[in-house]
């Protein structure tokens, strides 16, 4: 009986998974995603079949895995795109994107040519893929050149932005822009919780209808029946207060059947929220569905 070819990578000793092995063309491969001194270490190849076994080793310990490392470094860094300029409701987030970015490679941030160290509103940061610095709350103050230095274990890489004149006051523009945005979103009048989509109730009870609202200021709440505003009177009483609003509707027939909107407004914005009222006569079955009242 032939015996499989078998074929097992081993790092310092221990089996490695994850390894790629394509039998047609008889190459297996490691793929190692995030580079780091973890890596470091003697790792082995074990090809068996039924004619016997085959090894090959290699050594990625002290100078020659900092020489891998020195390589991918330099090679990361000559990667890196041109500095570009993001603006965020917080800011302006200054990035450089690489091919693979690895923790051995230093990086530093420097603004005229002073490096930017643990400063107030500034924060850096990176992934696999890209470089930035963070700047909070900007003024003119932060008018000027911004460097990124990456030192690869041999050389330094540098990419600079020049963040004055024109750039700066069309970045300083989006960044309010964004900010005001963001501002308004979060203090829009919502309609937060209380209605369901559909609702039944058997003629001649009472109906009671409550939401209840967010926002900054306090928003101006309006009932509506089918697109039609409700004013206190006759059948119906509303009634409001700061977190939200009730319509009762006494002695309802079939013909308060319909629609029912709250809709919430404030300086930032508004929202609607419906729910269909379904009034069934005594006898009658409420639809599958329904919300029984």
């Amino acid at each position: 009986m032939k015996k499989e070819t078998s074929l097992k990578w081993f790092k310092d000793g221990v089996e490695v998974t994850g390894v790629e092995y394509n039998p047609q063309t008889g190459i297996s491969t490691l793929v190692v995603t995030q580079v780091t001194k973890k890596e470091e270490g003697i790792y082995k190849v074990v090809l068996c079949d039924e004619r016997g076994e085959d090894t090959s080793v290699i050594e990625l310990v002290d100078e020659d895995y900092e020489k891998v490392l020195r390589d991918l470094s330099r090679a990361c860094a000559l990667s890196a795109s041109p500095l570009k300029i993001q603006c965020t409701v917080l800011g302006f987030k200054l990035y450089c994107s690489l091919k693979y970015y690895l923790d051995y490679m230093k990086t530093s941030w420097h603004f005229k040519e002073k490096r930017i160290d643990g400063e107030e509103r500034t924060k850096i940061g990176s992934s696999i893929q890209k470089v930035w610095i963070e700047i909070f709350s900007p003024t003119e103050a932060n008018k000027g050149k911004y460097t990124l230095e990456m030192f690869d274990g041999r050389e330094t890489h540098k990419r600079t932005l020049d963040l004055s004149g024109q750039a700066f006051d069309d970045a300083l523009i989006e960044y309010q822009r964004l900010r005001q945005a963001d501002i308004a979103d979060k203090n829009r009048a919502r309609v937060t919780k209380g209605l369901p989509d559909v609702v039944a109730i058997m003629e001649d009870k009472s109906l009671c209808l409550t939401c209840f609202t967010s926002g900054d200021p306090s928003p101006e709440v309006f009932w509506l029946k089918n697109d039609r505003e409700i004013v206190t009177g006759g059948q119906y009483n509303i009634t409001k207060d700061n977190v939200g609003s009730t319509i009762t509707i006494n002695a309802v027939t079939t013909e308060d059947s319909g629609k029912y909107s709250v809709f919430a407004r404030n300086k930032h914005g508004s929202e609607t929220v419906s729910v269909t009222v379904s009034v069934y006569r005594h006898g009658e079955t409420p639809k599958e569905g329904e919300v029984l009242l």
